[in-house]
């Protein structure tokens, strides 16, 4: 079964890290720490911009919205699906639709506005005002999950080590992009965008650890059993 095995110990570490991170991100927009390092980050990739430079990188933001994430999520369920992993299958769905629900709830609940004054051309009429609440990065978060949840389930079919560290890097690259694709568009502040990438990458390897450790525990006692 490719649960991701590998990463136990030190993903349950990792995870509890990242969330922790994410935790303290938030603690210090609370406290006002984050606003001259969110207002740089900001003005500085509203100087980057041009119009043929925006539209690329609406292209790339794209792929870390929820619509992507679900077809690509339920791609990857439906593959599960036939290779007769049904418990893999159910835990993927689980912390994707958990990991969500953390997003939706986070935001209404720190319910912190988007920078609108730095929003980039053509943006502000695709957010809806019953979306215009920023903390953490939906996308940013989202796509941390997703990706490495397919990292994750990859890690086994991959034989060799260079293979699995090619995917990992992709991936990681791949959710940077997204991440530093909102604070572009100005949709995000730098600091909403960090709390994303910990809150995602957190939330899939604590729970691929949690999975992992009770699958590990489960074996001795079949074995007592028999």
């Amino acid at each position: 079964m490719s649960d991701g095995r590998g990463f136990s110990c030190g993903s349950l570490r990792s995870g509890i890290s990242c969330l922790a991170g994410a935790v303290l991100v938030l603690l210090f927009y609370k406290m006002g720490w984050t606003e001259s390092f969110d207002k740089a980050g900001l003005e500085w990739m509203a100087g980057l911009r041009s119009p043929g430079l925006t539209n690329r990188v609406m292209e790339l933001s794209s792929l870390g919205s929820l619509p992507v994430l679900v077809l690509i999520g339920m791609a990857t369920i439906l593959y599960l699906s036939t290779r007769g992993e049904q418990k893999t299958t159910a835990r993927v769905f689980f912390i994707m639709v958990s990991a969500e629900i953390v997003t939706y709830v986070a935001k209404h609940l720190v319910a912190r506005t988007r920078p609108e004054e730095f929003f980039a051309d053509g943006v502000k009429g695709s957010i809806s005002s019953d979306l215009n609440v920023s903390f953490p990065s939906g996308h940013s978060m989202m796509s941390a999950t997703m990706y490495l949840c397919i990292v994750f389930l990859l890690h086994n079919a991959a034989e060799k080590r260079h293979p699995r560290r090619a995917l990992l890097g992709g991936a990681i690259a791949l959710i940077f992009l997204i991440g530093l694709s909102r604070v572009y568009l100005g949709v995000h502040n730098p600091s909403d965008v960090l709390a994303g990438w910990l809150g995602g990458a957190g939330w899939t390897l604590a729970w691929f650890a949690f999975f992992d450790r009770r699958d590990q525990r489960a074996v001795p006692a079949r074995t007592e059993a028999a």
